[in-house]
């Protein structure tokens, strides 16, 4: 291994990770002897293998030494290709048939003369629909941007709140892939908030503030992977347990709140660094990605900045178009009725599920969590009957094992026959584990 600073020390291990060279469980010099061979200070070496444990690159063994991670590498977040021949119910999709028609709303977006360099990042019409959305919530409006989706807001936000390597981020246990990447990727240490019907518990915040946390990301309802939702009693509680600690920044993410079909119950920031973020993609398509991002001045100035640096704006035809869609009476009627829809088919796989002894969540959104100590057999037999479910475990960082069923693709019947083949797999492996 080369290098004379922390930094290229840390790049070094990174690329021979990348290219193979080193692989899991092998063991990296001790500290004291790299700092010798390679005539640095010992300091040195300790930062670089600090930050490749916080990247989840390496882990620490004591008197094993600190060796290549087996897992929990930064890796791109891909979604697994749907098996030929089953029907989805694992990509977290919403439903085609719940979708608008975009070509009116393209039309009217494409009508208008294209934009100039230098001028505003958000479009007119789409700033005046985003104020009007987030002032039925109470949302503070003064600092309003649209971003490439809601993980691209998550990304620029984080990168916006002064976080540095090693400083401490609540993240939702199980949560979003992408958020616990992007934390990862920046070299903040994850601190697991577990999660429960109705969102990150009071407690786990708690016991998680007491080391401190310099910033929580979370998802105020039709959280992925759970469909859990803050009630107002539990957005309350969480609420008071921050109120003590000003200095960490809440980041909340409503990225389905437009079909999640539950009341908006956030965290009320404690202190000055704060975001929120709307997405449409799961209530437009996936392809619409816009998302709408309110936050406290000096965060929105640092990614306002970020993205005049970058990108320069999100497309001002897909603005045009989205803010069309936001304030179209039919496309409203549409998300209600679809809201509804998802309440329905959630409903049924809950409650199918529970006259068989088995309970799962899904208070919002697109997802029903189902717990189960059979991961592997409950996919198999998912896919026997024709369908395709996720195993929960890439969502996860130390919560209990379960799969996911998303329900926006299914009909009663698939339902029904999904409940049916879960219910057959936990009742034959809890008579064997009797016998």
């Amino acid at each position: 291994m080369g290098g004379t600073s922390a930094r290229q020390i840390r790049t070094d291990v990174e690329s021979r990770v990348a290219s193979g060279e080193l692989t899991a469980g092998d063991r990296l010099p001790s500290v004291r002897a790299l700092a010798a061979e390679l005539g640095v200070a010992p300091a040195t070496v300790s930062a670089a293998y600090r930050e490749l444990r916080l990247r989840g690159l390496v882990v620490g063994r004591g008197r094993q030494g600190t060796r290549i991670a087996p897992a929990r590498r930064i890796e791109a977040h891909r979604e697994a290709e749907l098996p030929s021949g089953l029907i989805d119910a694992m990509h977290g999709s919403p439903d085609p048939k719940m979708l608008p028609n975009l070509a009116t709303a393209l039309a009217h977006a494409a009508s208008f003369p294209q934009p100039r360099y230098g001028g505003p990042l958000l479009e007119p019409s789409l700033a005046q629909a985003a104020s009007a959305l987030f002032a039925m919530d109470d949302i503070p409006i003064e600092n309003l941007a649209a971003t490439s989706g809601a993980m691209d807001a998550v990304e620029r936000v984080i990168g916006a709140l002064d976080l540095r390597i090693g400083d401490r981020i609540g993240v939702e246990d199980p949560g979003h892939i992408p958020v616990h990447q992007i934390a990862r990727t920046a070299g903040l240490e994850l601190v697991p908030l577990p999660v429960d019907e109705a969102g990150i518990t009071p407690g786990g915040l708690s016991d998680a503030l007491v080391g401190g946390l310099n910033a929580i990301v979370v998802a105020p309802r039709a959280q992925n992977p759970t469909g859990a939702a803050f009630t107002a009693e539990r957005a309350q509680a969480l609420t008071a347990a921050l109120a003590r600690n000003p200095a960490t920044a809440v980041i909340q993410d409503d990225h389905a709140g437009l079909i999640s079909g539950v009341d908006y119950c956030p965290i009320e920031p404690p202190g000055p660094r704060w975001a929120t973020m709307r997405s449409l993609g799961k209530s437009f398509g996936p392809d619409v990605r816009v998302a709408l991002v309110a936050g406290d001045e000096r965060t929105m100035h640092r990614l306002s900045l970020g993205l005049s640096n970058g990108p320069g704006w999100v497309s001002f035809i897909l603005q045009r178009a989205v803010a069309y869609l936001l304030t179209d009476p039919g496309t409203i009627e549409l998300l209600r009725a679809t809201a509804r829809s998802y309440q329905q088919r959630r409903d049924l796989l809950i409650d199918e599920l529970r006259g068989h002894g088995i309970n799962a969540t899904g208070a919002s959104g697109l997802n029903v969590w189902i717990p189960t100590n059979h991961v592997a057999a409950v996919i198999e037999t998912a896919r026997r009957a024709g369908y395709a479910i996720r195993s929960g475990d890439a969502y996860q960082i130390q919560s209990a094992p379960a799969v996911r069923v998303t329900i926006s693709n299914l009909d009663d019947g698939d339902i029904r026959r999904i409940a049916e083949g879960i219910a057959g797999v936990a009742s034959t492996r809890t008579v064997a584990a009797s016998m």
